[in-house]
């Protein structure tokens, strides 16, 4: 069956079949839809922008304070005007044994000693590396012996010694230290 071509609509053919929304924008709606879309843009961006930049400067100051603290072996505390040594990996079973001995010192009997892990972190490149061990002490005695002997482990600047963590019962506690160390050249 075939159609003349005066049985076809031609106004059909001819005017594609458009959505009324697209047919009630005009060019200047267009315009406004657009700048809205990139101001609203630019503000997030504006936005989110600045804590995502502070965090990326403290992580670059970060950084740079430990490069120094690898290629000299020093860090430099502000709070106290004396440098630290970061002491070598051969020298960890002495910082422990100085550790056990503070606390004997206080009265406080050491139980066990258990070295738990090492971590180390590595840098592309030469240079001294920056490792670290854990240390748990299992501990017998008052506890104003172990607060005595925590704080001057504290205070010490010989083997960059920091608390982890201290669990305390009625006969004693635990403490883990974490105990700062070098490796390599």
């Amino acid at each position: 069956m075939a159609y003349s071509s005066s049985e076809v609509n031609v106004k059909h053919l001819i005017k594609p079949s458009t959505s009324p929304l697209f047919q009630r924008l005009s060019l200047r709606s267009i315009k406004g839809i657009t700048v809205f879309f990139l101001l609203g843009t630019v503000l997030g961006f504006l936005l989110l922008w600045r804590p995502a930049y502070l965090q990326l400067r403290s992580l670059q100051k970060e950084e740079t304070h430990w490069q120094h603290v690898l290629k000299t072996g020093v860090t430099d505390t502000k709070t106290d005007a004396k440098a630290a040594n970061i002491p070598a990996m051969d020298q960890l079973p002495d910082i422990i044994e100085q550790c056990r001995g503070a606390f004997v010192k206080e009265g406080v009997s050491v139980v066990a000693l258990n070295v738990e892990r090492f971590g180390e972190r590595r840098e592309a490149g030469n240079g001294a590396s920056l490792d670290y061990g854990l240390v748990r002490l299992h501990l017998r005695g008052n506890w104003e012996g172990i607060v005595t002997s925590l704080k001057a482990l504290e205070d010490t600047q010989e083997g960059n010694i920091h608390l982890q963590e201290v669990v305390l019962d009625a006969e004693g506690g635990e403490v883990l230290l974490q105990i700062y160390f070098y490796t390599g050249e």
